[in-house]
């Protein structure tokens, strides 16, 4: 699923950034690799860790093949749900949106930042759905070393998240880049 993710991300950078040099090419493509990709698995295997371990890794073999065939996060929720017994559907749902959401934002933020970008702008989907807070946030800046308060955890702990990195969320960010003084 990771390898997609960063695949799936990489490409929409190249969309965008037709004209951008082959050095900031190299860079983009290498943001992605190493640290982050190693992060963003032990942080998957943790999400799920209310899952037995072979289930876990079950989950995420299904994420990672259905992610290659273009499956989308509700096809593998209901992989998850009915091939492992105990899951509720919230729960299979849940696993399956926030690790597609995660691995997304954080390698969107890996290759905006290897190119220079400091900030980005918060997006919602826009719908019914989205959270109160998320929706506060939707179009505003914040700095990529510096994740916003998103949402409140056990005993109102404020959770500070990019977006599309908490449990169901389905926000992301837009990264922005500023022109330097000559």
């Amino acid at each position: 699923m990771l390898r997609r993710a960063a695949s799936a991300d990489y490409d929409t950078w190249l969309r965008i950034g037709q004209k951008i040099s082959r050095e900031t090419r190299r860079k983009l493509k290498d943001a992605a690799a190493g640290p982050i990709f190693n992060r963003l698995r032990e942080e998957q295997v943790a999400l799920i860790r209310s899952l037995p371990m072979e289930a876990a890794k079950k989950a995420q073999e299904w994420a990672a093949s259905g992610l290659s065939d273009g499956q989308r996060y509700a096809d593998i929720a209901q992989r998850i749900k009915n091939e492992l017994g105990g899951v509720t559907e919230s729960r299979a749902i849940c696993i399956a949106r926030t690790e597609t959401a995660r691995a997304r934002s954080n390698f969107t933020q890996a290759r905006a930042q290897a190119v220079g970008s400091t900030h980005y702008v918060w997006h919602t989907v826009g719908d019914n759905a989205v959270r109160t807070r998320h929706r506060e946030l939707d179009k505003t800046v914040h700095a990529w070393s510096d994740p916003p308060i998103c949402d409140v955890g056990a005993g109102g702990t404020p959770i500070r998240s990019h977006p599309g990195c908490t449990f169901n969320c389905r926000c992301w960010p837009s990264p922005l880049f500023f022109e330097k003084d000559k």
